[in-house]
């Protein structure tokens, strides 16, 4: 696998599935709140964002040389 492709999977896919996943094992018996939400759930909704900016800088980086925009 090329380097382009590797950092390309690395901060579109590996980088979020990391972040819910230690997110929950961390988070899974805490009884801590955030802006009102169990901490577990906040974690998991901050990633839905995370993760949309992972793949928008993903594909900045990587692929959008690639688009011809006319």
């Amino acid at each position: 696998m090329k380097l382009k492709t590797a950092l390309n999977v690395l901060i579109g896919l590996v980088i979020p599935f990391v972040g819910v996943i230690g997110g929950i094992l961390a988070f899974r018996n805490s009884e801590q709140f955030v802006l009102g939400f169990p901490i577990l759930y906040f974690w998991m909704f901050l990633w839905f964002i995370l993760t949309s900016i992972c793949i928008s800088l993903s594909w900045h980086f990587f692929d959008s040389k690639e688009v011809e925009l006319d």
